[in-house]
């Protein structure tokens, strides 16, 4: 029989593991207890947090120690709804500034951190691989700057990265596209460099991939095009390299493809066609060869963007049949052939036609007004040929660029047909074969909405109808080169939102209308080579944000006021007067001109001194006065303008020395101080070591080092007195072929004057038609004839030839060519 005394060990033994039960529940439930130290830890970070981030906008005014026993209530905090653990950190948009400290990761139940479009700078801590849970983490659109964490690498849970929009560097970490995970990963507007990792090529679960806008280099991982899953893939603007590569895996979910401004070179690949999801293909600006395969497949299809390749051969016409095709970019590529007749009717969602800068010919197709939706019409720069066809039923056109054709007007019944696209801003249809009258009942029904009108270098004849004083939200008007007459519209006056005014290369007559001093915010007016006379008009001083004005190759006559120069003190890129009547001193004002580029005043009857205020028009790179009747010496005041390229005093009566400061002038190539009255030694250091680039005969009093065919030696002071005799006879010959000289010199002014009225604008201002391409018109000279100028449309210049660009005033908004005005 047992005693009772031994059952009291095995009853103390229950009692104790009972209470050990008993004290773990409490603890599992109790809140004050193991639970209570998450809180805390949390709690903790989240102060952390906010000691290094600072919120103008009060995101933050709520996470202090008053609320701390609440924290699931602050702002932008997410918690679990037992534990009271933070899961998710989303403030968006919320002005946090400062850097993410490390202390974050110690929030280890997150789940989401969504702080993007805030001025966070600093690192990406590596902390953040620590929290093991995280999927989602967005911090784009900060100032982060440094590599991206390679810890980032082993979240595992992790499906949707975007750090893009910062100033992120260096390589992608290679593992970053390990996480079984990763659906999502967005990377653009960075300065990463680097490959493409083949982690991210081959993920097995991406979906997404943007890296655009980087330096991203190296060829396209082959991976990344045979994959399953993948969507949507933005490479754009990086360095990748080579061919684009084949596509294997079919069928393929990839809807979205964007590769465009990288350096891929070879065709495009035929497997292209077989991506059936296909809605977005953009491989433009490349170096892409070749024909465009055939896309008939591609049904979906609805941006199509070839443009700026080297692309052949003429358009599949199976493209011209995608009838879902709203964008269809062909543009500066080789490619020919016609457009086909019914392509209004096959492409009838076209919106965006981009085809300029190729050798496309035929006729505009009359089917192409089928397709209402078209907002955007771009065939320039091709051979089309025929009537422009009417667009009254596409009343969505905002853009028609139709310039650089042979196209023809007709009976401008298509210009008439523009009243119905009231929201139409810019029409160019410059350097095409448009004859006729403007119909003045067309110019006034054209739309208000229209900002640019551009009808230059055409043959369109005629006055321009009072009507263009309709078009109030006119901002540029191009109708130079052309046959227009009569006298300049005084309703023009009314465009006060005008900027561009170029009316150059006509036959007006009359005078300059003083409601062109209405245009305020006119910045360039070109109304060289037409037949105005009568003076420079006062009010056109009131065009204060003038900075290009050129009245050249008329008949102005008058003096030029210093009362209109000193209003326009914005006058920065071109100010040319030359080849007209005008009269009296140059005004002082015209050193007011501080940040002029080049002025022109040659070839008038212009008397008195070159003005010393001259100098103060530091940023001066042409000078040009030839051609008058100044005098005196050339001011030492001029010594300032240590960027001036272009320097012309020829065929005037200035007198005194070559100043010697000519020579420290580094900027300086052209120099011509021929037929003067200028003495003494002529400088040889400089520019005037460059004979091509100097000019200085018809001055019989100067003198050289060493003797040549144009100039005699100098004779050195203290000379022998065997030349006693020698020197008193030659200064007397000298005086009598002086006297001589002049006076020939001075019959021929005077013929020169006498001649001038009548043939003034046929003198290297002839009002043929200067063909203006996108190479800008020069100038050239030979060392030969100075006084002589030849006109040509080519960049390159020869040796022994000076040029330079805007002395004929083309249109400073054309200087870049004039696709997109």
């Amino acid at each position: 029989m047992v005693s009772e005394t031994a059952h009291i060990p095995s009853t103390l033994g229950l009692v104790v593991m009972l209470a050990i039960i008993i004290l773990l529940l409490s603890s599992a439930f109790n809140p004050s207890s193991a639970a209570n130290t998450n809180t805390n830890t949390n709690r903790d970070a989240l102060l952390c947090l906010k000691s290094r981030l600072h919120s103008p906008t009060g995101a933050l005014a709520t996470w202090n120690n008053v609320t701390s026993h609440d924290f699931c209530t602050w702002h932008g905090v997410k918690c679990t709804s037992r534990r009271s653990l933070v899961v998710a950190l989303d403030m968006e948009g919320q002005g946090l500034a400062g850097e993410i400290p490390p202390c974050i990761s110690n929030l280890t139940s997150l789940v989401r951190i969504h702080l993007p479009s805030n001025q966070l700078s600093g690192h990406i801590p590596a902390e953040l691989g620590r929290l093991s849970g995280l999927r989602y983490l967005n911090l784009s659109f900060n100032t982060l700057s440094g590599t991206i964490p390679s810890s980032l690498a082993k979240l595992s849970d992790l499906s949707s990265l975007d750090l893009g929009s910062n100033g992120l560097s260096g390589e992608i970490p290679p593992l970053l596209g390990s996480s079984p995970a990763l659906e999502s990963i967005a990377l653009p507007n960075n300065l990463l460099d680097g490959a493409i990792p083949l982690s991210l090529a081959s993920s097995p679960s991406l979906r997404y991939l943007s890296l655009e806008n980087n330096s991203i280099d190296g060829v396209i991982p082959a991976a990344l095009f045979n994959s399953s899953t993948i969507t949507e893939i933005h490479l754009m603007d990086n360095n990748l390299s080579g061919a684009i590569p084949p596509f294997t895996k079919f069928p393929s979910k990839l809807t979205y493809l964007d590769l465009t401004a990288n350096s891929l070179t070879g065709p495009v690949p035929r497997s292209v066609a077989n991506l059936s999801s296909l809605t977005t293909l953009y491989l433009g600006q490349n170096q892409l060869q070749g024909f465009i395969p055939d896309l008939g497949k591609l049904s979906g299809l609805q941006y199509l963007e070839l443009s700026y390749n080297s692309l052949s051969g003429t358009v599949p016409p199976s493209i011209y049949n995608l009838s879902s095709l709203e964008f269809l970019g062909l543009a500066n590529n080789n490619l020919r052939g016609a457009l086909p007749s019914d392509m209004g009717n096959t492409l009838p969602n076209i919106q965006i036609l981009m085809m300029p800068n190729n050798r496309f010919d035929g006729v505009i197709p009359t089917s192409l007004q089928n397709a209402s939706r078209m907002t955007f019409i771009h065939l320039s720069n091709n051979s089309l040929t025929g009537v422009i066809p009417s667009f009254s039923s596409m009343p969505n056109l905002v853009y028609i660029m139709l310039y650089s054709n042979h196209l023809e007007a007709g009976d401008w019944t298509f210009f008439s047909s523009l009243a119905n696209c009231t929201q139409l801003l810019k029409l160019n249809m410059g350097t095409n074969n448009l004859r006729g009258h403007l119909p003045a009942n067309s110019i006034a029904n054209l739309p208000k909405s229209l900002t640019t009108l551009a009808l230059r270098s055409n043959n369109i004849s005629g006055t321009i109808p009072l009507e263009i004083g309709n078009l109030s939200n006119l901002s540029m008007l191009y109708l130079d080169t052309n046959l227009f007459m009569g006298p300049i519209p005084p309703t023009l006056g009314q465009l006060h939102n005008l900027h561009v005014l170029s009316l150059s290369h006509n036959i007006f007559s009359g005078e300059i209308p003083p409601s062109i001093g209405s245009l305020d915010q006119l910045e360039e007016l070109y109304l060289q080579d037409n037949q105005l006379s009568g003076s420079i008009p006062e009010s056109l001083g009131s065009c204060q944000s003038l900075w290009a004005l050129n009245l050249s190759c008329n008949t102005l006559g008058g003096s030029i006021s210093g009362h209109v120069l000193g209003r326009l003190n914005q006058l920065s890129w071109l100010l040319d007067l030359s080849h007209n009547q005008l009269s009296g001193s140059v005004p002082p004002e015209v050193g007011s001109l501080l940040n002029l580029g080049s002025l022109n005043i040659s070839h008038n009857n212009l008397t008195g001194r070159i003005p010393s205020t001259l100098g103060a028009c530091v940023r001066l790179e042409a000078l040009r006065v030839e051609g008058n009747l100044l005098q005196g010496s050339i001011p030492q005041s001029l010594a300032n303008l240590k960027g001036i390229q272009v320097l012309d005093f020829s065929h005037n009566n200035l007198s005194g020395a070559i100043p010697e400061f000519l020579e420290t002038f580094t900027s300086l190539q052209y120099l011509n101080m021929s037929f003067n009255n200028l003495e003494g030694p002529v400088p040889t250091g400089g520019v005037f070591g460059n004979t091509s680039g100097v000019f200085v005969q018809g001055n019989p009093h100067l003198c050289a080092s060493v003797a040549s065919e144009e100039l005699p030696r100098c004779f050195a002071s203290g000379s022998t007195k065997k030349h006693k005799f020698i020197i008193p006879l030659l200064i007397a010959l000298s005086a009598i072929v002086a006297l001589a000289l002049i006076l020939v010199f001075h019959i021929h002014r005077c013929l020169v004057i006498h001649v001038r009225s009548s043939v003034a604008a046929h003198q290297g201002c002839n009002h043929t038609k200067m063909m203006y391409q996108i190479t800008e018109t020069n100038i050239l000279y030979t060392n030969r004839k100075p006084n002589k100028r030849t006109m040509r449309n080519d960049k390159a210049c020869s040796p022994g030839w000076m040029y330079f660009n805007f002395l004929h005033g083309l249109p400073y908004s054309w200087r870049n060519g004039d696709t997109f005005i």
